[in-house]
């Protein structure tokens, strides 16, 4: 009996380990770091591997326990593309996959019924064998390298290239061919257009950050100094934020940063960008064909967008150059529903003037009283700049995402000179600030709206101080202070994958001071003020169609209501695109723009002339409502790794004025009402070979201004007019460093000669030529750049960049501008006041990625 009992307690327990060893084990969406202890313990193995590889990983499996350890490392293969191997009894090894590692693949290759195609030509570029389906459309192969290019052709089907590492995904890929005759050509997207990471699509130019290479004299990515590189483009003052798009002057270019208007973009007075580039992710830039949703400006538009995806784990980079140094950091706060990203960037040049800086500060302060020879005993030049930004994301759920940002920039000058009895001090600050917050809930697959408020603010003050014995005896001072907040409401609807309808509000309330005040201590004299404020409405639709038989059409609608002005203007944009066939498009786009806020030349304040433009809004009196049409016509093409492109336009710029157009009239400073005519031609072509890639661009601009009262109410050559353009760039890589090689070659800029003084009055005068009748010499430099990535550690996820670059590589002395003056004295001469580009100089940068 007792025999018998002990027999029957075996077999239950035998029973019991069976039905525990058969019950799956089931995970959804769960981190691998969880699920991997499950399978050591079910297998008796013991992984090896670095907890950043697999920190991002979430995966959803089922464990049988008919299934052998091969074969669930198998499908842990599959399910997060790592490489699992055994490296000795029950220990297995998780790494990345490299290229000389093999792997299997196999798929089904079928048509767009989902029938199989048999007989179809798999062609293995890295081994260069061929393989063919059989009658179940079926192919494999067990020895294929990894991250290697797979080529399916067939007769009357369009062919597919594909990676060998996306058969990771999933046991046997099925693969879909389009019959040639029933395709729809994808629209035509330029994958890389200067640089790997900046492409363009119909028109826009979209730069990726993260992933732009090496440019010509710059380290890291300079948002604005990218975008100068596009034919149409000029920059006659060699700076960073001087952006001529097409004619037009740089006041009018909407630069947004996360939704949020910008109205001061640069530091060292323009040599640099205030972007931080390793914290925007990417940038639209439109020259033409403008979204119906972007108002306020009549030029580029500038649309920079941060990190709007939630951070997965702890991320960051910190790094120096010779002029700033930056740190930004990416946390996830909440995993999958809360991150915040930080950065800071700070200049050390008012601790350490680098020899970098003192090339700068040369060009900056040419022609002003910090440069001249001073005759006080003590003199001292104090100047930083900094910016920050924090940018919060908050995905409560799939459909909802929150983004507040905030960014803030400031330049800071302080210009002292001394003697035992008289001192003086010049101080400059600019401020720029703002604020984001963003709601953008996705009701259905076709139903989404987004919901959003900013409030943005800038200041400019200079203070000029007079003591004597301590004692002030003037003080003369320049405040400019635009206030500027609003709201959006944006509607999508998407019909079809063909067919998007947006509508939307936009908001804003412009407020903008300056003023230019002398005080003494009996005394205080207001040379000029204004205060004003603007309320716009502005109401936007646009209906897109996208490729429908090789065919792309957006037709858009902007009204804009100015309240205080009582003025409406309608504003169509048309942009069209057809493909003649997969190499070969043509496009058009015409459309109607406005802009209340402008920057005015001033010549109030004989301040350092680092910052003689201050904004004003439109009124009544003096400055109307700027308008702006533009027609283009344009055409690409591209075939075996040549891409060439040509743009034609035309632009007219209506109710400009002397000074909002950066004109001062030589006999006059009174303003005049006036208008611009832009006539211009774009070409690029470029082409690629393996490593080395090389493009070249010309552009035509033909600007001309006509004011009333002035040359006899004929047009003649803008201010800011380079007539040809071009730019030849180089790029080479090798293993891990990149260099690249620019070539930039323009007319000179138009100016007005003087050709004497005339000292018979009781006011000297300069006597002056034809305006704007003169241009300068030739404008031509060589830019070079070089990079080396490394890590110290091949497991590590650090990464290290070194920079190197050289602007103006031959040293040319070029002439950026000349101005006239009389000397004070009375005998007075005329001084021919050139202003001279950067020499030679060179920049090193260190940077780390973590």
């Amino acid at each position: 009996m007792i025999r018998l009992l002990c027999v029957c307690l075996f077999l239950w327990s035998i029973s019991v380990f069976s039905q525990e060893r058969t019950a799956p084990i089931v995970f959804k969406n769960t981190a691998l770091s969880q699920v991997l202890p499950v399978v050591e313990k079910h297998y008796d193995i013991k992984f090896s591997y670095l907890d950043a590889l697999i920190d991002d990983k979430n995966i959803s499996i089922t464990i049988l326990s008919k299934q052998s350890k091969e074969e669930i490392l198998q499908i842990l293969q599959q399910k997060t593309s790592l490489k699992f191997e055994f490296t000795g009894n029950n220990y297995v090894t998780i790494t990345s996959f490299k290229k000389k590692d093999i792997i299997s693949v196999c798929g089904y290759v079928l048509d767009e019924s989902q029938k199989p195609i048999k007989d179809i030509r798999i062609f293995l570029k890295a081994t260069r064998t061929n393989l063919t389906t059989n009658e179940n459309g079926y192919f494999e192969n067990l020895n294929v390298p990894y991250n290697s290019a797979i080529l399916i052709s067939a007769p009357g089907f369009r062919q597919r290239v594909l990676n060998s590492k996306s058969f990771l995904d999933e046991e046997c890929s099925k693969i879909y061919l389009i019959n040639v005759k029933e395709e729809v050509l994808d629209e035509v997207l330029i994958e890389e257009y200067l640089a790997k990471g900046i492409t363009q699509n119909k028109k826009i130019i979209h730069v990726n950050l993260k992933d732009v290479e090496i440019l010509p004299g710059r380290t890291e990515p300079d948002i604005l100094q990218s975008i100068q590189l596009t034919p149409g483009v000029n920059n006659p003052n060699e700076t960073a934020t001087g952006l001529f798009v097409r004619g037009s002057t740089p006041h009018q270019n909407l630069i947004l940063w996360n939704g949020i208007k910008t109205y001061n973009q640069g530091h060292l007075f323009g040599l640099l960008s205030a972007f931080n580039p390793y914290v925007a992710k990417e940038v639209d830039f439109s020259k033409s064909g403008v979204s119906a949703r972007y108002g306020d400006r009549i030029a580029g538009v500038i649309d920079i967008k941060s990190e709007q995806e939630i951070a997965k784990r702890f991320t960051g980079g910190a790094g120096l150059n010779m002029i700033n140094a930056d740190a930004v950091i990416h946390a996830p706060i909440i995993k999958d529903k809360v991150s915040l990203q930080l950065s800071g960037r700070r200049s050390y040049t008012d601790v350490l003037e680098t020899f970098t800086y003192k090339k700068f500060s040369d060009r900056v302060f040419q022609n002003t009283k910090i440069a001249e020879t001073s005759p006080l005993i003590n003199e001292d030049n104090n100047f930083f700049f900094a910016d920050y930004n924090a940018n919060l994301l908050i995905h409560p759920s799939e459909t909802q995402k929150i983004e507040v940002n905030t960014i803030y920039s400031k330049n800071d000058l302080n210009f002292k000179r001394s003697d035992d009895v008289d001192s003086f001090s010049d101080d400059l600050v600019t401020e720029n600030e703002g604020y984001n917050i963003k709601w953008k809930s996705q009701y259905t697959d076709y139903i989404s709206l987004d919901i959003s408020g900013y409030y943005t603010k800038y200041r400019l003050n200079y203070e000029f101080q007079t003591n004597n014995l301590g004692v002030f005896t003037e003080i003369e001072n320049k405040d400019n202070i635009v206030t500027d907040y609003g709201g959006e409401l944006h509607l999508n609807y998407k019909f079809s994958d063909y067919q998007n309808l947006s509508a939307g509000y936009q908001y804003s309330n412009n407020n903008t001071k300056y003023a230019f005040i002398t005080t003494t201590p009996s005394y205080e004299l207001v040379l000029d003020e204004d205060d004003s404020f603007l309320n716009i409405h502005s109401f936007y639709s646009e209906y897109k169609l996208e490729n429908p038989k090789n065919f792309y059409v957006s037709l858009g609608l902007r009204l804009n209501h100015y309240a205080e002005l009582n003025q409406s203007f309608i504003e169509p944009r048309v942009f069209l695109q057809k493909y003649i066939n997969k190499n070969w498009e043509i496009n058009t786009s015409a459309e109607y723009r406005s802009q209340a806020s402008s920057q005015i030349q001033e010549s109030v304040i004989s301040d350092l002339t680092l910052e003689n433009e201050v904004w004003t809004l439109a009124n009544d009196e003096v400055f109307p409502i700027i308008s702006s049409y533009q027609f283009t016509f344009g055409s690409s093409f591209k075939k075996n790794k040549w891409y060439l492109d040509i743009d034609t336009y035309y632009k007219k710029i209506n109710d400009i004025t002397s000074l909002t157009a950066g004109f001062i009239n030589p006999v006059s400073n009174t303003y005049q009402n006036g208008e611009s005519s832009v006539i211009g031609l774009d070409f690029f072509l470029k082409k690629r070979w393996r490593k080395y890639k090389t493009w070249i661009s010309y552009s035509y601009i033909n600007t001309r201004n006509k004011f009333e009262n002035i040359n006899d109410d004929e047009f003649f050559p803008g201010n800011w007019n380079i007539e040809h353009t071009v730019k030849w760039s180089h790029f080479y890589k090798i293993k891990n460093f990149q260099f690249s090689l620019g070539w930039l070659w323009h007319t000179g800029k138009a100016f007005t000669n003087a050709t004497g003084v005339d000292n018979t009055g009781q006011i000297v005068a300069i006597e002056f030529d034809e305006i704007n009748g003169n241009t300068l010499p030739i404008y031509h430099r060589l830019d070079f750049s070089a990079i080396y990535d490394f890590k110290t550690s091949t497991q590590s996820n650090t990464k290290y960049r070194l920079g190197l670059s050289l602007l103006n590589l031959y040293d040319r002395k070029n002439i950026l501008n000349r101005e006239f003056r009389t000397t004070n004295s009375l005998n007075n001469q005329l001084i021919n006041s050139d202003i001279f580009s950067l020499g030679i100089t060179p920049n090193i940068s260190f940077r780390v990625f973590w």
